[in-house]
């Protein structure tokens, strides 16, 4: 299968999402793969289709409006395809997805609320600067920094764990 035809498949995220591997330089499409091994599943939608275009042919299948198409039941072929596929292919991205650490996130919203204990810590190093003795240090002020940011994460990381 060629990348134009891939492309016409997916969106360009879910398209970089699905990382296409590469073997013996062809591109392998997972939703194609997995579509054939739903088939299986779906053999009831797939003979009704194939019934229906096989009346149509021979002149039989007429609707109500006079129209010959197999559309419903292609429709449904396809459906009953997308039904058993989904479920699969968003799994695994979703597990091919990096597990996002909450903590970072709520950190650096709490940064704004612990000014005064940064400022403390900022205005620590400003006078130690020029000390090289190594003896001077900032340790409790750095300290009280992120305790202070670490108290205002902790109840709103507990409420996140699973």
């Amino acid at each position: 299968m060629k990348l134009k035809q891939v492309r016409k498949l997916h969106s360009p995220e879910l398209l970089s999402s699905l990382l296409l591997a590469m073997a013996d330089e062809e591109l392998i499409d997972p939703k194609r793969h997995l579509e054939e091994a739903s088939q299986p599943k779906c053999v009831k939608p797939l003979l009704e289709y194939q019934a229906c275009v096989k009346r149509v042919e021979e002149g039989e299948g007429k609707g109500e409006h006079g129209d010959r198409h197999c559309t419903g039941q292609y429709f449904d072929y396809w459906n009953c395809i997308d039904k058993v596929v989904a479920p699969k292919l968003f799994s695994k991205l979703k597990a091919d997805d990096e597990p996002v650490d909450p903590k970072k996130f709520l950190e650096e919203s709490c940064k704004p609320k612990c000014v005064k204990p940064l400022l403390n810590y900022q205005a620590c190093v400003k006078r130690i600067q020029g000390d090289e003795t190594g003896h001077k240090h900032c340790t409790g002020q750095y300290f009280d920094y992120w305790s202070c940011v670490d108290k205002c994460v902790a109840p709103k990381l507990f409420t996140k764990l699973k």
